[in-house]
């Protein structure tokens, strides 16, 4: 006997691939439990590295300062400004945040006016650390052609301290009286 394309169909047990719904429901429970476990850890983890990174910017920019004042002979400021577009960009007190400019410094110690910018960086976006700038240099920090650093009185007498903070977890950026920067853990204020 023949058997027909229908019949032959029929015949054979058809298997239908997929999953229950008892586990579905038990690997999303799994996965649920994995995410209430992880994501803590994962926010602490960016919350750190935003920090870190811009711990590194501001390091960066005072490294750079420094370097450039030494192979120049003559004061390159760090400030911060409330608008770095802005021409010419004005030192501003406590805009660390908003972010900050490197510009050889020819004239007046911390005025930006008529000099040139060597280095820009943009405005922190809202989640990123907040900067506390020491009193000394709430508004600019020179480095002088022997590589120290400094404001308008002169050189620093004593070791200075950035602090930048988010969200719990700060790091503190220390100035030395030779213009060395260091980088520490620190506490948000």
């Amino acid at each position: 006997m023949v058997k027909t394309a229908h019949q032959a169909s029929s015949a054979t047990p058809r298997f239908a691939g997929g999953f229950t719904l008892i586990e579905l429901l038990v690997t999303l429970t799994v996965l649920a439990v994995v995410l209430a476990i992880a994501l803590p850890s994962l926010q602490d983890f960016l919350r750190r590295n935003r920090l870190a990174a811009e711990t590194n910017n501001l390091v960066s920019a005072m490294a750079y300062a420094r370097s450039e004042a030494v192979k120049l002979g003559q004061p390159v400021s760090v400030c911060g400004v409330s608008d770095p577009e802005a021409t010419p960009p004005v030192c501003a007190d406590d805009s660390w945040t908003s972010g900050w400019i490197v510009f050889v410094d020819t004239g007046t110690l911390g005025d930006a006016t008529d000099d040139t910018v060597l280095r820009v960086q943009q405005p922190n976006p809202a989640d990123m650390p907040g900067i506390v700038p020491p009193d000394t240099f709430s508004t600019y920090l020179s480095y002088f052609a022997n590589g120290t650093a400094g404001n308008d009185t002169g050189p620093l007498a004593s070791e200075e301290t950035f602090n930048l903070c988010v969200d719990g977890v700060a790091r503190d950026i220390k100035v030395g009286v030779t213009g060395r920067v260091s980088i520490e853990e620190g506490a948000c204020p």
